[in-house]
């Protein structure tokens, strides 16, 4: 036997087996490509069907935040507002329904720029000043309320700090119907804010969708309509209301649900 010849043949057949191998290697274990592990989630959550818009990477700061109820704040205050106007408590809710109608504008925008006067009238809003106007938490009040009137949200903003209060309990909320008359506000107010700690750098709003995919809070085919960081109440220690910072999403599901998810901004958990 020709010893070279069986030693071509052999190699022949080890190449061939190598690349047989190597093929069957490479579809079953696809190299891997330059994508981040963040845009790998991202493009999973494109395969789901769920969209949303551009994502913001910044990193902003905040810290844990406590305050008190200002319901009898509003209480001792309430005689200020102007005569004849009707004022009572629902809960912590302050209701204030004018005397009688009071035209605000033709639109939209001028309803804003009439509010906006308004909220600044020490006898028609309590504590006016240190509330201002939120077309996304406007949004998302819209969202939540099934009713025909237009309702804008004011929202109490957080001394020293670029962000707002984003719950109901730090809001007035504007009811005007379709003649852009105010009917009614419900207000209520959180007293004696101030930080607990040192401000920390908080995850991006990018990070937060992420997490949410990541524990299955975002149902296939879904939509993210807008995004919102803020600080929203953590729990209650005596008197004080302790609050975080949050990003809050509003999804819309392909039978057009719409819910408010909670991302804790500091660790990223879920809240419930």
């Amino acid at each position: 036997m020709d010893f070279k010849k069986v030693l071509a043949a052999f190699l022949v057949v080890f190449v061939a087996v190598d690349i047989f191998l190597g093929v069957q290697w490479v579809q079953e274990y696809p190299f891997s490509d330059n994508r981040t592990t963040d845009q790998q989630i991202l493009d999973e959550m494109s395969d789901d069907g769920i969209s949303y818009g551009k994502l913001s990477q910044n990193r902003h700061t905040g810290s844990y935040l406590a305050g008190k109820s200002g319901k009898q704040e509003l209480a001792n205050q309430k005689k200020e507002l102007k005569s004849g106007w009707q004022s009572l408590f629902s809960d912590d809710q302050l209701v204030v329904i004018p005397a009688t109608d009071v035209q605000l504008g033709t639109d939209e925008d001028s309803d804003r720029v009439a509010l906006d006067k308004l909220v600044a009238k020490g006898n028609r809003v309590i504590k006016g000043d240190e509330y201002q106007y939120s077309q996304k938490m406007t949004e998302l009040v819209r969202a939540k309320e099934n009713t025909s009137a237009k309702l804008y949200a004011y929202v109490e903003k957080v001394p020293s700090d670029n962000h707002t209060l984003v719950t109901g309990q730090a809001q007035i909320v504007f009811e005007v119907d379709s003649k852009h008359r105010l009917q009614k506000y419900e207000q209520q107010y959180v007293n004696q804010l101030q930080f607990l700690r040192d401000d920390m750098q908080l995850i991006s709003e990018k990070q937060a969708l992420i997490n949410l995919y990541q524990y299955n809070e975002l149902p296939n085919n879904s939509t993210v309509k807008l995004s919102k960081l803020g600080y929203a109440p953590l729990t209650t220690v005596k008197d004080d209301i302790i609050f975080i910072p949050v990003w809050q999403f509003l999804v819309e599901t392909s039978n057009k649900e719409t819910t408010l998810i909670t991302v804790n901004a500091i660790n990223g958990s879920i809240m419930k």
